[in-house]
């Protein structure tokens, strides 16, 4: 087999397989990628994307796969040993995948390359825009404090992200202060404002399918939880507004605060089925 390496500048040969939402991370900091092609005719015969973890932190390195895809699951086995290559040399410690409609061949396949391997229930709670729209918190007014991100200033935009990276469970984004102020929506996303400096933003992105993402929630301050409240109710009003109400939205539970708030607006809402696994390199 033949092993190439996914990047920003080839991922777009791979758009017959790679999923868009996915393809478009490739464009980050941390992501990478491996694709085992046949040599005779240069058909893809295996890939995997994933990201890197805890890189710039006091913390072993971990890699999240993100996509995996095989034509046939004998053609697992060199890319998952160009994998194990690539990860050993960025020290990576443990690897681990959470991936909603897996197919069940590569999720045994991996389970025969050293990953605990199980069925879960998914940290994603999928939800639509009118679902946003019902809910009592939507119906309440957010002061004028709070703000699209469209008129914020590019400086002002990066002091306020990187003031909140110090906050304890503040980023599930590994390159948050890497990633520009246009990559979220400029309407539904929004910040607030304490003196005349930022000291909250609930950012959302638009993948290229069109699914809306939650990415990034957090304020400080000894008003962070009604800012927090207050951003919430902004971005629902603003989303009703702007996209059809069937339109999809993706609620990642990567912290604590997170699932408790999704928990108590929603309550009795389940994540999707997925599966699961991680092993130690």
């Amino acid at each position: 087999m033949s092993i190439i390496e996914i990047d920003e500048d080839n991922i777009e040969e791979y758009a017959d397989i790679v999923d868009q939402d996915i393809a478009e991370n490739m464009e980050r900091t941390y992501f990478r990628g491996l694709a085992c092609h046949d040599p005779g005719d240069d058909s893809v015969k295996s890939a995997m994307i994933w990201e890197l973890q805890s890189v710039e932190k006091d913390t072993d390195t971990e890699s999240r796969i993100d996509w995996i895809y095989a034509d046939g699951i004998d053609n697992l086995e060199s890319l998952l040993e160009a994998y194990k290559e690539k990860v050993t040399e960025d020290e990576v410690k443990r690897s681990f995948f959470e991936i909603p409609s897996l197919d069940e061949q590569i999720g045994s396949a991996l389970g025969g390359c050293g990953f605990d391997v199980e069925s879960v229930e998914s940290r994603v709670v999928r939800l639509t825009v009118d679902e946003l729209a019902a809910n009592p918190l939507a119906k309440k007014k957010a002061p004028d404090f709070v703000q699209s991100i469209s008129g914020l200033d590019i400086k002002s935009y990066h002091q306020g992200v990187m003031k909140l990276l110090f906050q304890p469970d503040a980023c599930p984004l590994e390159d948050m202060c890497y990633i520009p102020k246009n990559w979220f929506d400029q309407d539904v996303s929004c910040y607030v404002t304490t003196d005349g400096k930022v000291n909250g933003f609930l950012l959302i992105h638009e993948f290229p399918s069109g699914i809306l993402m939650p990415l990034f929630l957090r304020a400080s301050g000894p008003d962070a939880s009604h800012h927090i409240a207050y951003m919430m109710i902004y971005s629902m009003q603003k989303a009703a507004e702007k996209y059809p109400g069937d339109r999809v939205v993706l609620v990642k539970r990567r912290a604590a605060n997170i699932e408790a708030i999704v928990n108590k607006l929603f309550p009795g809402k389940k994540g999707l089925p997925a599966t699961a696994g991680q092993r130690k390199e």
